[in-house]
């Protein structure tokens, strides 16, 4: 969390989730978003683990909520991600 950092860096939270936009143009929170999601792309693409197993290792507790985020960020549910990535021809 935000707060477990700023403890960490011994910073004030206001003062470190301003610096992170100023310096990002994201929020915290957005960024661990990405974060999480970029991972969940990078396990999609390279393990057999379930759809539910990747929510969870990523730290999404809902997985609901965990779908409706992936589908708003990629256009495409996380199976359809995998699927699509299985249609692509190999490089080689």
């Amino acid at each position: 969390s935000l707060t477990a950092l700023s403890n960490h860096l011994n910073c004030e939270f206001t003062w470190l989730s301003k610096t992170i936009l100023k310096l990002s143009g994201y929020t915290y929170t957005d960024l661990v978003q990405k974060k999480r999601l970029n991972q969940a792309c990078f396990l999609l693409r390279s393990t057999a683990l379930s759809v539910l197993d990747i929510s969870m290792a990523v730290g999404y507790e809902n997985f609901s909520y965990f779908h409706r985020i992936f589908k708003q960020t990629f256009g495409q549910t996380p199976r359809q991600y995998r699927m699509a990535l299985k249609k692509e021809p190999e490089e080689g």
